[in-house]
Order: structure tokens, then sequence, then C-alpha cells
């Protein structure tokens, strides 16, 4: 049951001494606040009798804050008659009632765009899509900054054609990166729709949000040879060993690699779920001797590698995995002369791929793969993880990692033998 109540906020004093007037909100063991503009200080406030004391207006300040109350409470019952108010987020029904949109009467009244936004947010599972919906809200409010007032019925085709034009031309953002916006948007849409938060009509059927075919950057084979075997005596070989370990069990994802447990591994095969298919989709991927080498040199003890073990934040690890990767390659040492004379030596990294990051390990595999050893397409797909063929066909029929586990082997096998020999005719090995 919610509970709305008046709240003398004392946590941030005005410069005039005085305290905001706040309604606040307890709905589903959260409470929320919204400022009722109205200020007055602590010892103006009767917080027993809930009503202003003391001051010559008081009586004026009293009937406007019981009107405010009285159209809280009346907006807080008509909420309550939702069939799906126990599922509501406590900002969402204070917004909804704090607009006078809470009637139950018709969808127009509940047409709003920033409260159905922000319940969608609360609602995605995963923290990164999360993160996305947020981006793209802050993104809309910068467009919009009457967001506030944003109905779902001012979205129409010439509004969206509006917002496209101004994120490709004033944001300069790629047909690709502004399509991620204008989807993400088109998915509240059809949010509000589907729990009859609006009537208004549907325009995203005119708006062209085909992508574009991505610049498939990849990196030249030989040049890969380079890299995976120039010595490296210091931490960027611990980096190089993860992106190889990644390589080695068919361009796992790091997160996924990073997040694996010991008792995932099952009959010399590691058996998970890729984070980013949400559990949909079960993998199997053959453990070859080249990625049991690197395992056993960083070996968790729940973890199947110590890494999250040893640090508390995965993604500022990624970003250090990144940047020791884009660092291997030759450096150039310099002597300098500090302020006070004082010699020192700084050294650059001129990095043999300039790009590289974690997830070429993936992208590398399957386009080696291919253009190496022409293993095809659709066992690349199988060993990725990848949904290939018609979807009644996967549905009937169960591959077994066989094919893939060939692929893998092949090619483990080839780039092996193709190191070695790079790394003899470059003298790095004897």
């Amino acid at each position: 049951m919610a509970n709305l109540y008046l709240f003398l906020d004392k946590r941030s004093p005005r410069r005039d001494g005085s305290w905001t007037l706040k309604m606040g909100l307890t709905h589903r063991h959260k409470t929320v606040y919204r400022s009722l503009d109205i200020h007055v200080k602590p010892d103006e406030w009767d917080a027993e009798k809930a009503q202003v004391v003391g001051r010559p207006d008081k009586k004026f300040l009293n009937v406007e804050i019981r009107k405010r109350l009285a159209d809280f409470t009346a907006g807080l019952a008509r909420m309550e008659r939702r069939s799906d108010f126990g599922t509501l987020e406590a900002r969402y029904v204070l917004d909804m009632i704090a607009r006078g949109a809470s009637t139950v009467d018709g969808p127009e009244e509940m047409d709003y765009v920033l409260p159905v936004y922000n319940e969608y947010i609360a609602l995605c599972r995963k923290t990164s899509t999360a993160m996305s919906y947020r981006t793209s809200l802050n993104n809309l409010k910068e467009f919009e900054p009457a967001v506030d007032s944003l109905r779902f019925k001012d979205i129409n085709v010439a509004w969206l054609k509006r917002y496209q034009n101004w994120l490709e031309n004033d944001r300069g953002m790629e047909v690709n990166g502004a399509n991620v916006y204008l989807r993400n948007l088109r998915t509240i849409f059809n949010y509000a729709i589907q729990n009859e938060f609006t009537s208004a009509r549907y325009p995203f059927r005119d708006i062209d949000m085909s992508t574009t075919e991505p610049d498939k950057r990849t990196i030249p084979y030989e040049k890969f040879l380079e890299w995976a075997t120039m010595p490296m005596p210091d931490y960027r070989d611990f980096y190089r060993d993860l992106f190889m370990l990644s390589f080695y069990l068919c361009g796992i994802r790091p997160v996924d690699l990073l997040h694996v447990k010991k008792d995932q591994v099952e009959d010399g095969r590691l058996i998970y779920w890729p984070e980013k298919l949400n559990g949909r989709t079960k993998l199997s991927i053959k453990i070859e001797p080249e990625a049991w080498a690197i395992i056993k040199k960083y070996e968790g003890q729940e973890y199947l590698l110590n890494i999250l073990e040893l640090r508390s934040d995965y993604k500022t690890f990624c970003k250090h995995w990144n940047k020791a990767l884009r660092a291997i390659g030759v450096d150039t040492f310099a002597q300098k002369v500090g302020r006070r004379g004082t010699k020192y030596t700084t050294v650059k990294h001129n990095g043999i791929v300039s790009y590289m990051t974690i997830y070429y390990s993936r992208r590398l595999w399957a386009t080696y793969a291919y253009n190496v050893l022409e293993i095809p397409m659709d066992t690349i797909s199988q060993a990725l993880g990848h949904k290939s063929g018609l979807a009644v066909t996967n549905f009937y029929v169960k591959r077994d990692s066989k094919k893939a586990d060939e692929a893998n082997r092949n090619l483990i096998d080839r780039v092996s033998q193709d190191m070695t020999e790079y790394a003899k005719k470059k003298g790095w090995l004897e």
C-alpha cells in the first residue's frame, strides 16, 4: 500500500535559512519526494499538525498545502485503481500524480514520455542495458529541453525526422550510432503501447533506421603474427596471454572469460551461458592444451582465472587490458632533464596495432578461420554461439560441437605453427 505525507527537507537549507516542503510517497519499500515550491523556516513549521505557523501568510500557505495534499491524495487513489499498480516504480507513480495524469479514464492521460522512459529503465535486468537507455534519455533531453511535457502523441514522423537530422548533423553521429537512439526510443514507444499508456499513432514505420555496412577493420595476418610473437618481458605479456586465451577459446568474450567459475569445466570442456545472450544459449568449448597452459599460469581459487579475485573492478581492468594490447611493439627510450637538473628516462610504446582491443580475439578467430583455413561460415557461427540457417531448422536440429572443435583445433595448429616460424625468422626464437 502506498502512503503520502508532507516532509520538510532539512538536508539542504536555502540562503535565507528556510527549508523546502516536499510531498513524500512510500511505495514498494521505496520513498521518493517532490518539491511543493513552498519554503519555510524550522520554527515556522508544525510537523505534528502539518501546517505553517508564525507567519503573516500562514493562512494562505496552509490552504495551498491542504489543496495540494488533497490533489495528490485523489491522484493516488486513481492510480491505485490500475491493475498493474503493484508493479509500478514509486518515482513513476509520484510523477504521474504530480502531472495530474493518473486517471484511468483514457490512455491520453497516460501519454507522457519521461515517466514511461524512467519506468522502463528501472525494469532493465542488465546494468549495461539500463545505461544504454539512460544515455539515450539524456540525449533526448538535450534535443527536447521541454521533455517533461513531451507526450507520445507529439512524436510523429516530422518530429522523428527532426530528431534524426539533429543526431546526424548537429551531433555529428554516424548513421548506425544515431539509429541506436532511435531504436531505443522506438522500444519505449512500443512499451507504452503494450501497457496501454498511449493511443498515439505509431510513427516509426515511416522512418528509415536500417544500418549501414560497418567498416570491418581487421589485422593483416602477418602483422598479427608479429604482434603475437614479439618478446614482451613486462606487464604487456600478461595481457597478451589473456588475449590469446580468448582466441584459443573460439573468441570467448572478456566478460564471460573473466567471470566463469572452475566448476563450469566438465570433462575438459568449458560450459557457460554468454552474458550477452541473457542465459538463453549454452555454449560448450573444448579447452585445448594451449589454453590450459595459460589457465594454469593465472588459475584462480573459485574463478577459472584469478583476475577478479585480485581486482574488484571489471571495467577498469578491461581499460588497462586494451591499453596494454595497443602498447605491444618496439619501445623508444629518451633521456630528459628535469627542472632541477635531474636526468630521467622516458619510454614511448610504438604499438604494432594501434587499434587493438580485447574484442579482436573474437573477430580475428572468425576472420582467420574463414580466410586462412576456409572453414565454412556455418561452423564459424556455431563456434561463436551465433544462430545460422533457418530458425525452424535450428529448432529441430541439435548440433553437436564436433565441427566447431575441429575448426578450433585446426586454426590453433595453423596459427601456432606460423607464429613459431615467424619468431624464428625474426630471431626471437632459437
